[in-house]
């Protein structure tokens, strides 16, 4: 009888050794591809965000969702608006109830004119998510303090997104006197986009510092890009340099980009749109530097023209 010959210790080290190099070089090619699913379903999210826009826009005069406001302006600012568009994300239900009723818009926020499509019923709060970004899905639950919950009522007890944590994307300023969205816009600007780097993280109430409201990966940036003193140098600047100023959504790889016509592309710096806009930025003149680099947002600020874009948050 012929006695079948075993593998040898060293003949299995070698398969083992080899199994895991191809395990090493497979890895990142399955995280590569698992990202671009991931951008693929992000740019559905957005696309499909833009027609419940289209549609709110169909019957509201063109015009896309924004939130009431007080729209009184600070003498001497053509840009300066009376409202804190920074204000704090939602658990404020109880202040927002209350100006509703009452018409006193106190505070507010562009998150909130993007959660009128929740209300309407054109869109839903799994559509506001980045699957790239670690956003968690709006639980439509109300905090009542403590452990305390009731199932939220959109458009009843319940008008802006839970925290910052429950969207994933911003919108074009809709506040102000210029650029805000509709349809007349020009069709390359953009309406909607990852959620960008600068921005106030309070979102439970002012002054409230929970640390889950201040994740490390939110941190704002200090400082704008600063890669000369002429606009060639900006637009020659390659993509790795503008990864601090990107969304964090994508790891700074870039963000996806929802315009007025409808499309959406995946643009690997902020800039995008008419006259090389930095999206996360209004300009401060109109020179084609101020453009590419803008100003960070900030209270009472709107888009400097119609063709400014300032995605927020």
């Amino acid at each position: 009888m012929k006695q079948r010959k075993a593998f040898t210790l060293i003949e299995l080290l070698v398969v083992v050794a080899i199994i895991a190099l191809l395990i090493s070089i497979l890895l990142p090619s399955l995280s590569r591809a698992r990202e671009l699913a991931k951008r693929a379903v992000c740019r559905a999210n957005l696309r499909g965000i833009g027609q419940g826009e289209h549609i709110y826009a169909n019957d509201n005069f063109e015009w896309f969702p924004h939130d009431q406001y007080d729209a009184t302006y600070a003498s001497g600012d053509p840009n300066a608006t009376g409202i804190n568009y920074h204000g704090v994300l939602a658990n404020m239900v109880t202040t927002h109830v209350k100006s509703w009723q009452t018409g006193e818009v106190t505070k507010t926020h562009p998150s909130r004119s993007m959660f009128l499509m929740i209300i309407r019923g054109q869109s839903t709060p799994q559509q506001f998510i980045c699957p790239s970004s670690g956003d968690v899905q709006d639980p439509l639950r109300n905090d009542l303090g403590g452990t305390d919950e009731k199932p939220a009522q959109p458009g009843y007890n319940r008008f802006d997104f839970y925290s910052y944590g429950s969207l994933s994307y911003g919108y074009q300023m809709p506040f102000g006197r210029r650029g805000k969205p509709r349809e007349a816009l020009d069709t390359r600007m953009p309406v909607n986009a990852d959620k960008g780097p600068y921005f106030d993280m309070g979102n439970k109430g002012e002054g409230d510092a929970d640390e889950w409201c201040y994740p490390d990966r939110y941190r704002t940036a200090n400082e704008l890009p600063d890669f000369g003193t002429d606009a060639q140098s900006y637009l020659k600047a390659d993509n790795e340099s503008w990864r601090p100023y990107n969304s964090r959504n994508h790891n700074g790889e870039g963000q996806s980009v929802l315009f007025i016509d409808g499309h959406v592309e995946f643009v690997k710096r902020p800039v995008a749109g008419v006259n090389n806009d930095n999206i996360y930025t209004y300009q401060d003149d109109y020179l084609l530097i101020n453009s590419l680099v803008g100003e960070l947002p900030e209270d009472q600020k709107g888009p400097l023209t119609e063709t400014d874009s300032l995605i927020i948050p």
